[in-house]
């Protein structure tokens, strides 16, 4: 297809053969054959060029559109075997898809364009569950995790971080406790959440009641609350980034409660390249923003 090709746009064997880098033979024989196999004549000879049939000019518009199409598939395999296309579809809990998998999109845009990335925000069961369906390609949730069907991947690990109004009592304080809190009106996450069983779970060991005030389901309306000065948050590291604009003072939270940001992919499942890309850009990413979290929140004051 090829051959006649680009022997009907120059009108020569020669001129095909340099084009196509073979030899002059090789494109007769095949002139030939496709003669036979067609059964009528493809080219024929005039004033010393060779011009196609009206047969062959019949066809010569959807061979045009084949030849091009095969040239699109050698492409497209040749971008797959590079990684530089495909797709990946994501599940992340609202505090890593805000926080930990823009930045990680960046990067594997600037190496990787023609990616394209499918973001859904959803809260840790509903992500659990699309990984399990195999809805999506990559889940990112806030440990603690319990299925045993998928494999889960540590990305980072840091502490639970109490956050208040700038002009809030504690704000001066270089951490705090949960009887320190107490004292306040706590904004909490419920305890079927994995932050909201982490916090409880905090002020049993230390012997202090736990009373929230406001239940949230998101760490964004937990900060806006934090903001408003209607009470103390205690979040996970992941929400308070240092730099972020948030317009809240984060403090250590003491004792230290450790809070984990895992990847979750079917057990059994190999991931296709373009999704372990992105995969190594979050574990990159979300190192990084912890390394920085852990300085912001040591910092002396």
């Amino acid at each position: 297809m090829e051959i006649i090709r680009e022997v009907g746009r120059h009108g020569s064997v020669t001129a095909a053969a340099a084009s196509l880098g073979v030899s002059q033979p090789a494109i007769s024989m095949v002139l030939r054959d496709s003669a036979a196999a067609a059964g009528f004549p493809v080219f024929v000879r005039r004033q010393g060029r060779l011009w196609p049939t009206p047969e062959t000019q019949y066809c010569m518009a959807e061979l045009e559109r084949v030849v091009s199409g095969f040239g699109r598939i050698n492409q497209f395999v040749a971008d797959l075997r590079q990684t530089n296309i495909g797709t990946v579809h994501v599940a992340a809990t609202p505090t890593l898809a805000d926080n930990i998998v823009p930045k990680a999109v960046a990067a594997l845009q600037a190496s990787r364009p023609a990616i394209h990335i499918r973001i859904s925000s959803m809260d840790n069961r509903a992500v659990v569950a699309a990984v399990d369906a195999a809805e999506v390609d990559i889940g990112l949730v806030l440990a603690p995790v319990t299925n045993a069907a998928l494999k889960v991947i540590e990305l980072s690990s840091s502490n639970l971080v109490c956050i208040v109004h700038p002009g809030h009592a504690l704000a001066q304080l270089p951490f705090v406790t949960p009887a320190q809190c107490a004292e306040y009106p706590l904004i909490t996450f419920g305890p079927d959440l994995p932050l909201g069983a982490l916090v409880q779970q905090s002020f049993r060991n230390a012997g202090v009641p736990f009373r929230g005030a406001i239940e949230v389901n998101q760490s964004s309306v937990a900060c806006a609350l934090a903001r408003a000065n209607a009470g103390v948050a205690i979040l996970d590291p992941f929400w308070v980034v240092p730099g972020s604009p948030l317009g809240v003072v984060p403090i250590e939270f003491r004792p230290s409660v450790s809070v984990s940001a895992k990847a979750l992919i079917p057990a059994g499942r190999t991931l296709a390249r373009a999704a372990r890309f992105f995969l190594a850009c979050v574990r990159r990413v979300a190192a990084a923003e912890l390394v920085r979290h852990t300085n912001g929140i040591s910092a002396p004051r």
